[in-house]
């Protein structure tokens, strides 16, 4: 009996063992899981800096805004004295409302764009309408600012017709109400009140007043802005420069604790004002910070959010250089 040859195996025909799929099954768990890992790590930087983005944006938005309100404060009133007749609001071009224990508040009367006209008569303590050289530009609703240069007056538009504005004056204790010359300028203006305020759900919010304290509502321009703190130079010795020895000595007014009332607005002296802008992360996370001291408002406790910190010192133009 002849035996037939043993068939040899094809190795090209041989499949995996089971050893080298346990090995291959793990390196590809391996391969998968530092994908994910790596992923997720890119996800999650990602997100970081989209949120730190937003809280720059929001506090160079905030910063720039509030910056170019105190840069037009006082327009077309070099002594400053520029109070608002109709609604006797507490402001004299402008007005910084001091805490030291939570976020300062900030009163601006400055023009907008708009009408730039000026009056054809006196304007008085017992005047309710005046005549205008151009009221394009003006709607009732309304206010305007009536200036000699040196003294000026907040007046609101009730309403305008040919010309003539009809309007109505407060009766403001202690405010002296001038008599505006014939050919005293007319502008546009706007009372801007700037202050933090939390939402329903908790989160800071920079506001916007637009007219003091009139009947409009206030609206939120900024989220996540959870400090607002606002030193005022004024330069008490007129050598044209403002002491900074960041304490209660130096010519920087509520820099520092304990820091008294600055001298009235209308002595001529002030020259800048210092703000300080606090923007935080929307909802908490894993980073740990504390709420920075600013000016003479003390720093607060850690917590899980990331925050950023500017600061701007912006020189109030319209005012006079000196003593008037």
């Amino acid at each position: 009996m002849t035996r037939r040859p043993r068939a040899r195996r094809d190795r090209r025909q041989g499949g995996f063992t089971l050893i080298e799929l346990m090995v291959a099954t793990v390196l590809l768990g391996l391969v998968v899981g530092m994908s994910l890992q790596l992923a997720f790590t890119m996800i999650e930087g990602y997100r970081t800096q989209r949120s730190a983005l937003a809280i720059e944006r929001n506090a160079r938005g905030s910063i720039d805004l509030i910056a170019n309100a105190a840069r037009a404060a006082s327009t077309g009133v070099v002594t400053g004295d520029l109070r608002d007749a109709g609604g006797c609001t507490d402001v004299i071009g402008l007005s910084v409302e001091n805490h030291d224990d939570g976020p300062d508040k900030l009163t601006v009367i400055h023009g907008i764009t708009g009408a730039l006209t000026s009056t054809r008569a006196a304007v008085t303590s017992a005047t309710t309408t005046f005549a205008i050289t151009d009221g394009t530009g003006l709607s009732a609703g309304d206010l305007v600012i009536v200036t000699n240069g040196d003294v000026g007056r907040v007046f609101p538009v009730n309403a305008i017709t040919a010309n003539t504005i009809t309007t109505t004056q407060g009766a403001c204790p202690g405010m002296p109400m001038p008599s505006l010359a014939k050919g005293s300028l007319v502008i546009r203006a706007r009372i801007s009140t700037l202050y933090i305020e939390d939402s329903s759900d908790g989160t800071p919010m920079l506001m916007l007043d637009p007219d003091g304290d009139g009947a409009r509502v206030a609206q939120p321009v900024a989220e996540g802005i959870e400090d607002l703190q606002i030193a005022i130079g004024v330069d008490v010795d007129d050598d044209g420069a403002l002491l900074d020895n960041d304490d209660t000595t130096d010519e920087w007014f509520y820099n520092a604790e304990g820091d008294p009332d600055p001298p009235a607005i209308t002595g001529g002296k002030w020259r800048a004002i210092r703000i300080t802008v606090v923007a935080r992360d929307l909802a908490p996370g894993t980073a740990a910070s504390a709420p920075p001291a600013a000016e003479d408002h003390p720093a607060g406790s850690v917590d899980e959010y990331r925050r950023r910190v500017l600061s701007t010192t912006t020189e109030l133009r319209n005012f006079i250089q000196g003593n008037p």
